[in-house]
């Protein structure tokens, strides 16, 4: 892919250039004004994420760049990056070098060996398992929570109330109401594919007895004088479109799920675990079993590949640092994570080494804000950088009611400077930089990083290309690591502030579209988050060593 670019002005990072240090010049801004071509070859595909603006006019992070000019003689420390999510392949082949091992616990011995208040968390804690094995798969989504607490204080508070209790109570009613009619809709059409592939199955069985179900052998079927046209026809459509049998039992099953689970008032995930979810002194739950049911729950292991998949072993996947050794926490079922293991989930990080923390995972209510916000400010105290995704909503968090949580914010205002939140972008320098899914906005998304078509790790040692704010926010977890490696006495303020200030800035307008998706407006990129950027790894590495070592 090439592009014309400008560079309108160069500029020295922190505003002091020094003839002795040409290599400190960054371009501040690029503007594109002809695109010969934007399609990616399949291998810059792979990892265009690590590419360089200028070099390969690709908008990645230029990860290749500063190895090859920046890191190539230098050593780093060990760093650990705590992954709070889902569950984690910790045997996968790109990625069993990089996991964290705790050093003051022996394995299986039943005993707390490091007195910190779990029993044998050798790869980190699982927080949503019993002392039985057990674990959460499904859960709530947080506004089916804040209905469930509040409903019977709420059903008596006069309708001139306007206490923020009181909106959030029926913004949740109104959010359920909407979603749960939407699941149903689509339960209904997966009931009804379902029913039609069925019988289509049973009427067609006999010209087809093994199953194999081609659209050569479909066409072989007579249907003249017959009503099995239309049996065939809905097998054919179906293959025609590149489904099979499997992915609509997935369908039905997923929109099962929705319904059954995730939206059902009824369905309290919570019991398996005996805990008080809404007392975050009641921490004797979980167990160490980090691994189980990772084919329904992949998401820490995409997320951790992204960050430190093994470099330079020939297998798999470039992670962004070897130094990095990822902790794993599961706190997210499918569905929404409860704040009571989000925040408990925080400060156990903090209290076992982490130095970043990635949270690539959200919900747009929260029942326990206050104790995300103290967990956020005891890792501030802590000298600890939380990194946090935006959410894949394509929703501009200024506006009313677009809510996004965990955030720093209370009443408006930021409670510590150690918390990034990061938005997605695309591979492509033009109108379609912000991904379309990403969150944005001046005031809550920090910076952003490549989101889009990122490959990485699946379980079983297994590969894949995905997408959303989840990636971006690993991509910035895993610069902030490799920046703390080389430079470990720079404090998590400065690594937040040298990430915000040392990104790439594209001016180009970006396409935003409606709530209603009916109409779209072009907005200037670099007003969709507070530094207007994206992150670049190579700029972070100067910026870092011009403050660690001032001349």
């Amino acid at each position: 892919m090439k592009y014309k670019l400008i560079y309108p002005l160069l500029i020295c990072l922190l505003g002091c250039c020094s003839k002795q240090r040409p290599n400190y010049l960054v371009f501040d801004t690029i503007t594109v004004f002809q695109k010969k071509n934007n399609k990616l070859s399949e291998d810059d595909l792979k990892d265009w994420q690590y590419k360089d603006i200028i070099t390969d006019t690709i908008p990645g992070i230029s990860l290749e760049k500063t190895y090859t000019k920046i890191l190539n003689t230098k050593k780093g420390d060990e760093i650990i990056v705590a992954v709070l999510d889902s569950r984690f392949d910790i045997d996968h082949e790109d990625l069993k070098n990089q996991i964290w091992i705790n050093p003051d616990e022996i394995p299986d011995n039943n005993i707390d060996d490091d007195k910190n208040g779990y029993i044998d968390d050798v790869y980190g804690w699982n927080f949503l398992g019993n002392d039985q094995g057990k674990s959460i798969i499904y859960a709530n989504y947080e506004y089916v929570r804040v209905i469930r607490r509040y409903k019977e204080l709420h059903d008596q508070i006069p309708e001139d109330t306007f206490s923020q209790e009181y909106k959030e109570y029926h913004q949740a009613l109104e959010t359920y109401e909407r979603e749960r009619k939407k699941a149903q809709l689509f339960l209904d059409y997966a009931i009804n594919v379902n029913n039609k592939y069925v019988e289509a199955k049973a009427k067609i069985k006999k010209y087809i007895p093994d199953g194999n179900y081609t659209l050569e052998n479909l066409k072989k079927v007579d249907t003249i004088n017959n009503d099995l046209g239309k049996y065939v026809k809905s097998i054919y459509d179906i293959i025609d479109y590149g489904y099979s049998e499997s992915d609509i039992e997935a369908l039905l099953t997923n929109r099962g799920i929705k319904v059954h689970q995730q939206l059902n008032l009824d369905y309290k995930e919570r019991a398996i675990l005996n805990d008080d979810s809404n007392n975050l002194s009641d921490t004797n739950y979980g167990n160490n079993r980090i691994s189980d049911n990772i084919d329904k729950l992949p998401h820490g292991t995409i997320v951790s590949g992204v960050i430190a998949a093994t470099r330079d072993n020939n297998i798999g996947i470039q992670g962004i640092s070897n130094h990095i050794k990822i902790m794993p926490i599961s706190v997210s079922p499918i569905g929404d994570p409860h704040d009571k293991d989000i925040a408990l989930g925080i400060r156990y990080a903090v209290d076992n080494g982490a130095r970043i923390i990635n949270m690539s995972f959200g919900k747009q209510f929260s029942l326990h804000k206050k104790w995300i916000l103290e967990a956020i400010k005891y890792a501030a105290e802590k000298d600890v950088l939380i990194v946090s995704s935006s959410g894949n909503g394509a929703l501009d968090l200024e506006e009313i009611n677009h809510n996004y949580y965990p955030n720093d914010h209370n009443s408006g205002k930021e409670v510590a400077s150690n918390f990034i939140m990061v938005g997605a972008i695309t591979n492509q320098v033009d109108h379609t930089l912000l991904a379309s899914y990403s969150n944005y906005g001046k005031k809550d998304i920090d910076l952003f990083a490549p989101g889009s078509e990122i490959y990485t790790t699946l379980p079983k040692n297994k590969y894949k290309t995905d997408s959303g704010t989840s990636m971006a926010s690993a991509i910035v977890s895993g610069v902030a690591a490799l920046v703390r490696s080389y430079y470990p006495k720079l404090s998590a303020n400065q690594i937040k502030e040298i990430l915000m200030k040392s990104g790439t800035s594209y001016a180009i307008k970006v396409k935003i579209s409606s709530k209603d998706e009916k109409s779209e407006k072009m907005i200037p990129f670099s007003e969709l988050s507070k530094s207007g950027k994206v992150i670049n790894a190579y700029n972070a590495l100067l910026l870092a060593d011009r403050i660690s070592n001032p001349k």
